[in-house]
């Protein structure tokens, strides 16, 4: 196994487009689905990839469980997936893992009781809540996280600018990060303006950056609790953070998990097994991963197919938590409704937000094996910066030569070299860099060599 190493640290942009140097002979119309984890980032990459070769990739977000089944049945040409293919899973045709692409998993919440505060969960209250032993919102446990740092709350439903979003995470005594998200859209209209952290007490800049080509940028400053923060970007206010008096009601806590097979399932369980509770079970289904299954929760625990209805149950109903992909709760529509993505107390004892950077942080301590698979790292004392719970997202591709199975090779190396360092963030992913990179290319490249 390889350490994955610093170098994923990395930011940047690879110059030359690998679908500069290919030649397309014919159309492929080629068809591929499973993991929604992913889904967000595909859409966008397969629409600009289409339009620049003239191929005709589609993929339908089923779940990692349905497409390694539908990889095998040949239905998909390709298939993505959030975990590893076993068992009755393994094709009995030549095929390859490739790892393209990563982010972190949110736990995202909706409790509008708390005016826009964000969460501070430990381990132990995020087992409780999971495992169905912390059934309310008034939880004690809950409360004692909260007081651990300063509850800035936004106090902004929507942004005034259509694709960026805020994070916010207490780093230190006295100090604060707020994590700018930028559609790629948005970077491109924006590109050469600044982003401002602005003391409305003060009326002064406590922090700007300048947009340049990247899609995530975390700005550092220092608080005070009686002050308030406006987050500007060109010149538009996209958020505004004070401290609110927060008071959980008393509610009981829904919690939503996804009924149907999923590799954001197996990640969760895995980060539940390996770093909080070693009681729990990893695999691709929620209902026998948590101690002593769910079958007695009955309406407290709801479940739903894929990340975009999981996500949807969460921002339409109040007093809910669930795991997601973050993507899809600082989308637009479903942030106005008031969903939240909380900030996780690590390994080191820091609660740190699901960015980009936080979760690079955490995969620079990982290691890769000889398939592309990744084995996690969940002891880092040290890191204050990592953020424990993700998933690295795989494509599944036939190593058999013929003209479908090329076009998905040069799709997932044009992801990995070229789209994914320039666009990942943008999306609210995290884009494989270093060794990890280097990788996944050439697993990439054994689809449709032999």
């Amino acid at each position: 196994m390889r350490r994955i190493g610093k170098k994923l640290l990395a930011t940047g942009i690879v110059a030359a487009s690998f679908l500069a140097t290919s030649s397309v002979a014919k159309a492929e119309d080629v068809t591929g689905g499973g993991a929604s984890f992913p889904y967000t980032f595909l859409v966008s990459a397969i629409a600009e990839f289409n339009k620049t070769t003239g191929h005709n990739l589609t993929y339908t977000s089923t779940g990692s469980g349905t497409g390694k089944r539908n990889f095998k049945a040949g239905t998909f040409k390709f298939a993505g997936t959030d975990s590893a293919v076993t068992g009755s899973d393994i094709p009995t045709f030549g095929w390859t893992y490739v790892p393209y692409l990563a982010g972190a998993t949110a736990i995202a919440y909706r409790l509008d009781e708390i005016k826009g505060a964000t969460l501070s969960l430990s381990k132990d209250t995020l087992n409780g809540i999971f495992a169905g032993l912390i059934t309310n919102w008034n939880d004690p446990n809950i409360a004692a996280d909260m007081k651990i740092s300063p509850a800035f709350a936004n106090q902004k439903k929507k942004s005034d600018l259509k694709g960026a979003s805020t994070l916010w995470e207490n780093v230190g005594n006295k100090q604060a990060r707020v994590t700018v998200t930028l559609l790629p859209a948005t970077v491109k209209s924006s590109k050469g303006k600044t982003i401002e952290v602005i003391d409305t007490k003060t009326k002064k800049v406590v922090r700007n950056a300048r947009i340049d080509s990247k899609g995530q940028y975390g700005l550092t400053f220092s608080t005070d609790v009686k002050n308030e923060y406006q987050v500007k970007v060109a010149g538009k206010e996209v958020a505004k953070y004070k401290v609110a008096n927060v008071t959980f009601p008393d509610k009981p806590i829904v919690v939503v998990y996804r009924q149907d097979p999923s590799g954001t399932t197996n990640n969760f369980c895995l980060f539940m097994r390996s770093a909080v509770n070693p009681s729990w079970v990893q695999n691709d289904n929620f209902g026998s991963c948590v101690p002593g299954g769910i079958s007695s929760f009955g309406s407290r625990f709801q479940g739903q197919q894929t990340s975009t209805n999981l996500s949807n149950y969460i921002a339409d109903t109040n007093g809910t938590i669930g795991y997601t992909e973050v993507s899809y709760v600082t989308d637009a529509t479903r942030a106005a409704k008031g969903i939240r993505a909380a900030n996780i107390r690590n390994a080191a004892g820091a609660y740190v937000a699901p960015t980009s950077f936080n979760y690079n942080s955490f995969l620079s301590k990982a290691t890769i094996d000889s398939l592309g698979l990744a084995t996690f790292n969940y002891n880092q004392t040290s890191n204050k910066t990592a953020y424990p719970i993700g998933p690295v997202t795989y494509g599944l591709g036939q190593t058999a030569s013929d003209a479908k199975n090329k076009v998905v090779s040069e799709f997932f190396q044009w992801v990995l070299t070229t789209y994914a360092p320039a666009n990942a963030e943008a999306l609210g992913y995290t884009p494989l860099l270093g060794s990890f990179q280097q990788s996944g290319v050439t697993l990439a490249k054994k689809v449709g060599a032999s």
